[in-house]
């Protein structure tokens, strides 16, 4: 049977298929047929390619990196017309059993397939238990614990802690060891980051091209400005993950400076997707990634002219409109303080409800599944309401249990990366960064979609740690 095996994995087409499936350029194939689906409404079908792909690649590629680039793309799957949130249209269109159905199928099919590789790797002695494993280990134990001797616990608390198990240590757990770190490898990464961003920066474009009234009194509608898979907020999260990607080719390639022009105008979009954090993430991760540019990369004077001339140009737009630029960071920032006091949108008060729950629970939490005073909705019941804070999050749901065993778990991620800098993962490093400086003011790295991509990080990291190019 395995001969059968081998033979049919070595035929001439199925090498064919493989070379297509580990191209740099299949990245872009991927978002041309998300960009299709979103605006045809084509979401199974978008899901029945994630699913065929994903499962081609676990079972016919000796080397899953080029995964990744179908993982980074289940977060926009969504499409505006048929999305589940309230704020957003409030579709019945992921209520209905058919296509709910389909999902499900698609998604154990999915998971059945990791797992196949992930027991292969296991029963041919290929994987390595890491501190990484250990430290996730107990980070999914606590996760699934969460709330568990609260008063008001909740049966979904368990539900939603496996989900996220799952996301955080079976993604992690089933590529790990798949991973065969190649400088290729690092460029399909990238160029899947990359690919991302022309999707995002397309869909951005369309928003403010045809939303009504997203212009109004002079400045932006941020309110106005949503995605079926999002709101402003987590586009900007998604365009921030691409920056140090298309930096990292900037500093590699031989044109390298056409990206890092690229990047500046990806650094602009965060502005113009009106998420304050993003901006705030922007400021932070940028100057990081031209310190790589500048320090690793290849035709540094070309870089630092393009860099020097985008710089100046975007100061004379600023001081032609300057007016129009203040009254866009006046409203944007308008509701930071409130009468006085700290409020940012109201998150001091759900970092206020968070704190009594941690007092009240103090050991192991109250859980995921209990009342904010919120105003959102994520229109998938399996997703609870939080309070926008790593730390005070895993507070309030897993006590300080979680906040220990999340600590231990982020000391082994910097640990992991300064035991090998070099641009690459420096780059895998700073997309991780992004991740989670946004999620200090938001759900991001417990919202599941962006928990995919983390793990799929982590993994890399890990496997790369003993790794010399």
């Amino acid at each position: 049977m395995n001969d059968k095996i081998a033979k049919l994995k070595n035929c001439e087409f199925m090498k064919i298929l493989k070379k297509v499936l580990s191209s740099k350029y299949f990245p872009f194939l991927t978002a041309a047929f998300t960009l299709l689906s979103y605006y045809l409404g084509l979401d199974v079908v978008l899901f029945y390619y994630i699913a065929i792909v994903g499962i081609a690649m676990i079972i016919l590629l000796d080397d899953v990196t080029p995964i990744i680039s179908i993982l980074i793309f289940i977060g926009v799957a969504i499409s505006l017309k048929n999305t589940p949130s309230v704020s957003m249209g409030n579709s019945d269109y992921y209520h209905r059993p058919e296509i709910f159905i389909q999902i499900f199928i698609i998604v154990g099919l999915m998971i059945a397939a990791a797992i196949y590789r992930f027991v292969k790797t296991v029963l041919t002695k290929k994987f390595k238990f890491t501190q990484m494993f250990f430290g996730l280990c107990a980070f999914a134990f606590v996760l699934i614990i969460n709330g568990i001797f609260s008063k008001d616990y909740d049966p979904k608390n368990l539900l939603f802690g496996v989900i996220l198990a799952v996301f955080f240590l079976g993604i992690y757990s089933a590529l790990k060891d798949n991973l065969k770190i190649t400088a290729n490898s690092y460029d399909n990464i990238a160029y899947s980051f990359l690919a991302l961003s022309v999707l995002l920066v397309i869909e951005l474009i369309v928003a403010y091209a045809t939303t009504e009234g997203i212009f109004e009194n002079g400045t932006i509608d941020r309110g106005k400005l949503i995605f079926g898979w999002g709101v402003y907020n987590t586009f900007g999260l998604m365009l921030l993950m691409c920056i140090p990607a298309v930096m990292y080719l900037a500093c590699k390639k031989q044109y390298g400076f056409v990206y890092t022009l690229y990047s500046f105008s990806l650094f602009v979009a965060l502005f113009f997707s009106c998420s304050r954090q993003a901006m705030v993430g922007g400021v932070i991760v940028y100057p990081f990634c031209l310190v790589l540019l500048f320090l690793k990369g290849k035709n540094r004077f070309a870089n630092m002219c393009v860099l020097g001339g985008a710089a100046v140009a975007g100061i004379i737009l600023i001081g032609i409109f300057n007016e129009a630029v203040f009254n866009f960071f006046k409203v944007i920032f308008d509701n930071i303080i409130v009468n006085g006091e700290l409020n940012g949108s109201g998150r001091t008060r759900l970092w206020r409800e968070a704190a009594a729950y941690f007092k009240k629970y103090p050991i192991f939490g109250a859980g995921f599944f209990v009342d904010f005073t919120y105003t959102g909705d994520s229109g998938l019941g399996f997703i609870p309401l939080m309070c926008h804070n790593t730390v005070l999050q895993l507070l309030s749901a897993c006590g300080i249990l979680g906040l220990a065993v999340y600590t231990v778990h982020r000391t082994q991620t910097i640990i992991s990366y300064f035991k090998n800098i070099n641009a690459e993962r420096t780059f895998i490093a700073l997309t991780i960064l992004s991740i989670l400086i946004l999620s200090l003011l938001d759900n991001h790295i417990f919202n599941v979609f962006p928990t995919i991509i983390y793990s799929a990080l982590i993994a890399v990291l890990d496997k790369s740690e003993k790794v010399k190019l």
